[in-house]
């Protein structure tokens, strides 16, 4: 979920209620809470508390889970986040790695995860495997990790948020972990425009910053692909595919994703706001260009148009 703020990027609360209600609405059930869209270590502790609490408060009402991200360069901090997701009721957690004093290896990396999985023990666990970030990565892969892991007996370490797919050895590694130990852990498929290959792959679950504001049209393509419709779901992969091209106008540094949903007016639409730094503040001139960008993507195709997204501009 995006990070809702305001002019001066404060938080502001009072959003979190029109983006639980527009999940709701677009047929998305879990909120990631403060991870890499929501600019997750950009905030700080009081905030990440605050927001857990404000999502966790208000998910019931709309029929969402929650998944509270709790990395940190301090591990304290990390395992005092996780303690904090418990007693608050999330559905379950996740973290990715430090990234300044980078674990030396999957051994290293699974002792440091066993120590924050061990902060909230009746919670299940995921690793958040992002090196496309955090340039933690290493060759035996994160099935090397889930060995560690398990090796650990971490008990409520469940598996993988795997945003590491374009980089080796990703679907291979991603597959060794689904067959190990007959499915006892599970992938979550951590890149939108990968989710048509995820599926093929046997991976059931999907986080990703596009689901904030058509989440619709990601349902599209999994109903697709489970009515064995290969020909639709590949269309609608690649017009998903295109959203992205979408805000690859803006200037280097802008976060564009989030801006998309700044495009849309309707009364239903979440004010997100921009960015912190060190992204860069978008201008009136990229903004414009990006609601060009993203109007022409709604006439794209008919079920472009039939989104909340669509609707909204």
């Amino acid at each position: 979920t995006f990070t809702p703020f305001d002019e001066n990027l404060s938080i502001d609360p009072t959003q979190i209620e029109a983006q639980a209600s527009w999940m709701n609405q677009t047929g998305v059930k879990y909120a990631f809470v403060s991870g890499t869209t929501g600019e997750s270590v950009k905030l700080t502790l009081a905030e990440r508390y605050s927001q857990a609490e404000a999502w966790l408060n208000i998910a019931p009402k709309y029929g969402l889970e929650c998944i509270i991200h709790v990395g940190d360069e301090s591990i304290d901090n990390a395992r005092a986040m996780a303690a904090h997701a418990e007693k608050h009721g999330a559905t379950a957690f996740a973290a990715m790695p430090p990234s300044f004093f980078k674990p030396s290896s999957t051994e290293a990396l699974a002792h440091y995860m066993a120590s924050v999985a061990s902060a909230a023990p009746t919670l299940p666990f995921l690793y958040y495997h992002i090196p496309s970030m955090t340039g933690v990565a290493f060759p035996d892969g994160m099935f090397g990790f889930v060995q560690e892991m398990d090796k650990a007996n971490v008990n409520n370490f469940i598996g993988v948020k795997y945003t590491g797919l374009y980089t080796f050895p990703g679907f291979m590694d991603a597959t060794k972990i689904l067959n190990y130990k007959h499915g006892k852990y599970q992938v979550l498929c951590g890149r939108d425009e990968m989710m048509l290959e995820a599926l093929a792959a046997g991976i059931t679950g999907f986080v990703g910053s596009q689901y904030n504001f058509i989440g619709d049209f990601y349902n599209m393509i999994r109903n697709a692909w489970k009515s064995n419709n290969i020909t639709l779901a590949r269309e609608l992969q690649m017009t998903a595919i295109n959203m992205i091209e979408a805000w690859s106008d803006v200037p280097s540094g802008v976060n564009g994703c989030k801006n998309v949903f700044n495009c849309a007016t309707g009364s239903a639409v979440p004010k997100v706001g921009d960015a912190r730094l060190p992204s860069m503040p978008i201008t009136d001139d990229a903004k414009s260009t990006l609601k060009t960008n993203v109007e022409t993507w709604c006439k794209s195709s008919t079920y472009a148009s039939e989104t909340l997204l669509c609707q909204s501009m």
